[in-house]
């Protein structure tokens, strides 16, 4: 059974269409019990002006005025099943009726006619014909000293009037319930669109770009509230981590001249003659490790610059068919050195605008951390495409490939998939490549499994 859609829009959507419908039968339920009671009161108030008139009938008239004015109604409603019409003396003996044919069910009017005499005034009675299931008002009323005039009718036409009302009220609600749906999906979406634009900006944020930020909309105190909380958050956290980036690149430069010294010092002993055979071994190895601090020192400056989008170079036309051909021509004898086959498909006349030396640096890494982590015998595939938008640039290989849990940090400098460290590398090159993407307006995306790993690069025309 396929699940509701779990999104607010929806939920609100459906609450508010909930309370809406609650609403308009409350109101149905108000408008039709308040109606009813009116009806009723004015039945009622019809049946006592009807027995003061017979009052005023009788005192001018008589009793054979009465029986004339009975019959009368009876001949103008013509339907002797919905009225009748009794006249009793005090002690409760009927001394006139209309046709009671239809009303056979009537009570013994006895104790209601001494209750009348009694208390002088007008008595109602309610009732069901049995068959038709349709309700009598009754009442009982001193219209002379010692008669009592028991008269009635059925309240079918009222009944007919509530169901009519009952059954235009439904088809009101089956039309409402739509209606009110899509107004209340309007609402809903209104009422969200500051969080989806929160949602959005936080996408953008996860894949890297920190420096985006929600616009200002006018949705209300809670939603403005919200938005600049967020923002003033994103305005925190861009602060301390271009303070740790800053930090980390002074560390770098400052560094680059007491290691460049030491490597100096350590050739120099390494080149006197006179220097022990151990110390020379020494200096060697100083001068490797002065090495690799160099190597990731510098490298960790070029990210640096690369993601402050301050390249060395001005952008030029650069021909990226070329490009990547001569990166895998370099890399050939690489593969074939751990028996790995290394494939390059290209589409030809691929142009971009950039710098074509960081841009072959990207593409070497690519290749380099594909040939690295591939086993022999596996293959390594560099493919070239492109679109009217974008040039797209896949590195895939059949290696280790990268855990799960790993990948969204597969991208974060120093981090490597490695490690117990057995492979050459400072971790750099993948920061490096992103950075430099996102320099040319672009992007690297990442796809693996435990089959191997595909790196794809766009690059806007």
């Amino acid at each position: 059974m396929k699940l509701l859609p779990n999104t607010l829009a929806f939920r609100l959507t459906f609450w508010y269409t909930l309370v809406v419908i609650i609403l308009i039968t409350i109101a149905f339920n108000a408008s039709y019990f308040l109606l009813s009671k009116a009806l009723d009161h004015d039945m009622e108030q019809d049946l006592i002006e009807d027995i003061g008139e017979f009052r005023t009938l009788y005192q001018k008239a008589g009793l054979a005025g009465v029986k004339q004015e009975i019959n009368r109604d009876l001949m103008k409603s013509g339907e002797e099943e919905r009225i009748f019409f009794q006249l009793f003396n005090q002690q409760g003996e009927r001394m006139y009726s209309s046709d009671l044919s239809y009303w056979a069910f009537l009570p013994d009017s006895r104790d209601w006619v001494k209750r009348v005499i009694s208390s002088e005034q007008v008595i109602f009675q309610a009732m069901v014909m049995p068959e038709e299931e349709v309700e009598v008002k009754a009442a009982y009323g001193l219209i002379a000293p010692g008669l009592v005039l028991y008269f009635g009718e059925s309240t079918e036409d009222t009944q007919e009037l509530m169901e009519l009302l009952s059954q235009v009220f439904i088809a009101m609600l089956l039309m409402a319930i739509p209606f009110a749906s899509m107004v209340s999906w309007v609402v809903a979406g209104r009422s969200v669109k500051g969080i989806k634009e929160v949602s959005r900006i936080a996408s953008a944020i996860e894949k890297g770009n920190l420096q985006r930020r929600v616009s200002v909309l006018s949705q209300g105190s809670e939603i403005s509230q919200l938005v600049d909380t967020f923002n003033a958050m994103l305005d925190r956290i861009w602060l301390l981590i271009s303070e740790m980036k800053e930090m980390t690149d002074n560390i770098a430069h400052d560094l680059r001249s007491p290691l460049a010294r030491i490597r100096m010092i350590s050739e120099s002993v390494l080149s006197n003659e006179n220097t022990p055979q151990v110390f020379k071994t020494a200096a060697s190895d100083t001068i490797e490790e002065c090495d690799r601090l160099l190597q990731i020192i510098n490298s960790s400056l070029d990210v640096a610059e690369a993601e402050a989008g301050v390249l060395q170079a001005p952008k030029t036309q650069v021909n990226v068919s070329g490009l990547v051909q001569d990166a895998c021509e370099l890399f050939e004898i690489m593969a074939e050195q751990k028996d790995i086959s290394l494939l390059c498909r290209l589409a030809t006349d691929c142009y971009i605008q950039g710098e074509a030396q960081s841009l072959q640096r990207m593409l070497a890494n690519l290749i380099d951390n594909a040939i690295k982590y591939t086993q022999a015998e596996g293959k390594v595939v560099v493919e070239l495409s492109r679109d009217c938008q974008q040039i797209e640039i896949s590195v895939s290989d059949t290696g280790i490939g990268i855990p799960e849990g790993d990948q969204a940090r597969a991208f974060d400098r120093f981090f490597r998939c490695d490690q117990s460290r057995t492979l050459d590398g400072c971790g750099l090159g993948l920061s490096y490549s992103r950075a430099v993407a996102h320099s040319h307006g672009g992007d690297i995306l990442l796809n693996s499994s435990e089959q191997g790993s595909q790196f794809t690069i766009q690059l806007p025309i």
